[in-house]
């Protein structure tokens, strides 16, 4: 303790008793040298701050090379094939645009507001940063300001630091000499170029390309000088003046900033005038994740393009990054399609989805499967993240049973209700979901991807999603009907089977009556069941599996008679690819999204090609295509033409699965090929009537929408109006009654004891021959 107070009294006090012993003439002396020193360290401190910048004592300062590689992290951007953008991957929401892309009303707004001498000074503003460095240091003040364009970009590319009360100091000093160096490097147009590619609007969106895209939906270059303006207006305080959420702010400072262009000559008095007067008007377009066209398509896709750039490496031999190296991404979708095949889906789904609502409060659905709603609830996130903060199941039904204001998004937009966590999940269950894939089947091209009824409330990609598949697994059957001899015009009796290999199951009809004769073309018309396994056991279970794989379909398939009516689970996406070899002469075209993509500097680092694979001889595609137009003609789909009034060329088959599940219609042209199904993600969830439930009411008005819409479009119209290049030459009934000694003699029953696995006539044939050839 005793050296302590001898340490602290030898700093502090010696010095005051030694000053006090000296003469008078020595302590003016020693007062003045105290001063004088004083003062010279005070006056060397921003040359000492600067020199500890400069050499790195504050952290690392970029060299020439360094600057000269200026990389920002820019978004990959997707276009569809009419090369509209469809949206971005990002970590940040950047495009760079060129210089000749940039308007130059948006670099004099810049320049007029933010650095009137931009042209003159060297990247600093000597007398600014001087006010800065004293306010800071001496007066302990925050000064902000005073920054020129160039020292702005500095803190762009390179950001802040945190150093307690030298934070401001030590970064402006770091900013100006970055912002020196930068002028030496690069041109005035360079450095406004990329001050404009860098700086921040707000909403995640960095960049002049991005902003005017975000709000005003133009490119940069078709800016008039009010909207440009309006984007270098925000700079200032992208929050308090977005043009979106606060206009009134953001019209005030466009108006500063047409003035300021007025002061420095960018405008004329009269033009700025003029301009002042004019209303803020935005086309406002937010492209995201959940925005914008092809939502379900762009998720989807952002799979393939990370498997695809996986195998690509850069020429330093890096790996590719999807998120940050600004790819081009050229796909196959076509932007108006896309946007017809969601506007018909949504169109339909707001029909017929009041009616499930009121069919599930009129049954009180709910109320009698209080389980099935509890275990969807046990799914969500809400209800784990309260299991994790220690609340038991009890505990946490009666926290979801509270009311509360919820957003919600449904069919009609987002709607604030004052609902229940358990009733926002009721809703959301209730929902019908759909999906639609539109292909151009002669080349696989994907044109158009629809996964659900609204991305922001679901995000499960139902083209992806395997139902049960139900008659429109049927023309396959048929397909391999016709490989394995049959003709459309063969008779088959509709009387009702046994198959006691298969504990007696016997096939039913809806609503037709048994017995009677069917030719093969009308039973795949009207979907009679009982043919339909007929010509399944005849062709060969076997078979109809091994066709099934060839054309493309991977999902399980039961080797039962069954498989005749679709009781398998499959996408939409296989049976879409399946039903490419119908429309396209007997080949399958392997479907594809992606056309091309070209890395930051326009280089192709992918370019597709088309995958073909022969499933059927083109007489067995035109035969079953001709049996399919007669399901439109005179079959299951007639609403096309009696109903919606289409005129033109249509194959087609509608499905729908036990107790109205799962709607389902498949329909093509010569143009293109679109595969729709709706149904609620639950399958207990569904109509009880047939009427409403069956797919000709749920999917087939969704594809007769697309088709409207596609008929009205002038460019387009072409892909429903275009006949096949064969004639339909099934000149057979689809009917006739059973002659009277039939009806009398036949049974009224048959029972079947084939397994439907043995070789068929053909197979037997061959081994015989086979065998016969193997002989000694």
């Amino acid at each position: 303790m005793n050296f302590i107070f001898k340490v602290l009294k030898t700093i502090f006090i010696q010095p005051f008793i030694w000053y006090g012993s000296l003469s008078w003439p020595k302590k003016i002396l020693v007062g003045f040298l105290t001063v004088f020193t004083g003062c010279l360290l005070i006056a060397s401190l921003p040359v000492l701050l600067f020199y500890s910048v400069s050499t790195g004592m504050f952290g690392h300062m970029p060299d020439d090379n360094e600057l000269m590689a200026i990389k920002n992290y820019q978004a990959s951007e997707v276009y569809s094939a009419d090369s509209v953008l469809l949206g971005r991957y990002f970590v940040q929401n950047r495009s760079d645009a060129t210089y000749k892309e940039v308007s130059h009303y948006v670099f004099d707004a810049i320049i007029a507001t933010e650095d009137a001498r931009f042209y003159e000074h060297t990247g600093v503003d000597t007398r600014s940063l001087l006010r800065v460095l004293f306010k800071s240091i001496l007066l302990r003040q925050q000064a902000g300001g005073g920054s020129t364009i160039t020292q702005q970009l500095a803190k762009n590319l390179f950001g802040r630091k945190q150093y307690g009360w030298l934070t401001m100091p030590v970064n402006k000093i770091r900013e100006a000499i970055i912002a020196n160096q930068l002028e030496k490097l690069y041109s005035k147009n360079e450095i406004i170029l990329l001050y404009v590619n860098t700086v921040s609007f707000g909403e995640d969106t960095y960049g002049i390309k991005t902003a005017t895209q975000r709000f005003f939906n133009i490119a940069p270059s078709a800016l008039a000088p009010e909207q440009a303006a309006v984007l270098a207006g925000m700079l200032k305080s992208p929050t308090n003046y977005n043009p979106r959420t606060r206009p009134a702010n953001a019209f005030t400072r466009r108006n500063v900033v047409l003035e300021q262009m007025e002061k420095y000559k960018y405008l004329s008095v009269a033009e700025s005038a003029q301009l002042q007067k004019k209303p803020l008007v935005l086309n406002y377009k937010r492209m995201d994740n959940s925005e914008g066209l092809a939502p379900y398509f762009r998720e989807r896709l952002k799979t393939d393009l990370l498997e695809l750039l996986s195998t690509r490496k850069k020429p330093d031999g890096s790996a590719y990054d999807l998120y940050t190296d600004g790819l081009k991404i050229y796909t196959t979708i076509h932007s108006r399609l896309q946007q017809y095949a969601e506007e018909a889906a949504v169109e339909h789904l707001k029909r017929i989805q009041p009616l499930l609502t009121r069919q599930l409060a009129r049954t009180k659905f709910f109320d009698s499967n209080k389980k099935l709603l509890a275990a969807e609830m046990k799914k969500t996130n809400r209800y784990k993240a309260l299991e994790a903060q220690g609340l038991s199941s009890k505990e946490i039904m009666t926290q979801v049973q509270k009311k509360d204001s919820l957003r919600i998004n449904t069919l009609w937009g987002e709607q604030v209700k004052y609902l229940s966590p358990m009733d926002s999940l009721q809703q959301v269950l209730s929902s019908l979901q759909t999906g639609m894939l539109v292909v151009n089947p002669h080349t696989g091209a994907i044109m158009a991807w629809v996964g659900g009824a609204n991305f922001k409330q679901v995000q499960y990609d139902h083209i992806l999603s395997q139902r049960q598949v139900g008659s429109v697994f049927k023309p396959i059957v048929y397909a391999e009907g016709l490989v394995s001899g049959m003709k459309p015009c063969d008779f088959i009796s509709n009387k009702q089977i046994t198959y006691t290999q298969y504990e007696d199951w016997k096939p039913e009809n809806s609503g037709e009556k048994e017995n009677d004769q069917y030719s093969m073309a009308g039973a795949l018309a009207n979907s009679i069941n009982t043919i339909s396994v007929q010509i399944c056991m005849q062709a060969g279970i076997k078979q109809v599996i091994s066709l099934a794989r060839t054309l493309g379909i991977q999902s399980d398939l039961p080797a039962k008679p069954s498989i005749a009516l679709g009781v398998a689970d499959i996408s939409l996406l296989e049976l879409t690819g399946a039903y490419t070899a119908f429309a396209n002469n007997g080949v399958k075209s392997g479907l594809q999204s992606i056309t091309s993509v070209l890395n930051a500097s326009g280089e192709k680092i992918y370019q597709s090609k088309n995958v073909y694979k022969k499933c059927l001889s083109p007489e067995q595609a035109h035969t079953l295509t001709n049996m399919l137009c007669n399901v439109v003609d005179k079959g299951t789909a007639y609403e096309l033409r009696d109903v919606y009034g289409f005129r033109g060329q249509i194959a087609g088959k509608t499905g729908t699965t036990q107790d109205n599940k799962d709607g389902w219609f498949m329909g093509y042209t010569n143009g293109f090929l679109a595969g729709v199904w709706v149904g609620a993600d639950n399958p207990a969830i569904h109509f009880t009537s047939m009427a409403q439930g069956r797919g000709a009411s749920t999917a087939m008005p969704i594809w007769a929408g697309f088709y409207k819409r596609v008929q009205k479009d002038p460019a387009l119209k072409y892909l429903v109006t275009k006949d096949f290049p064969f004639e339909n030459d099934i000149a057979c009934e689809m009917y006739k009654e059973d002659t009277f000694m039939q009806k009398i003699f036949q049974r009224k029953h048959k029972k079947n004891n084939s397994t439907g696995l043995e070789d068929t006539p053909k197979e037997r044939t061959k081994k015989k021959k086979d065998r016969k050839r193997h002989l000694p």
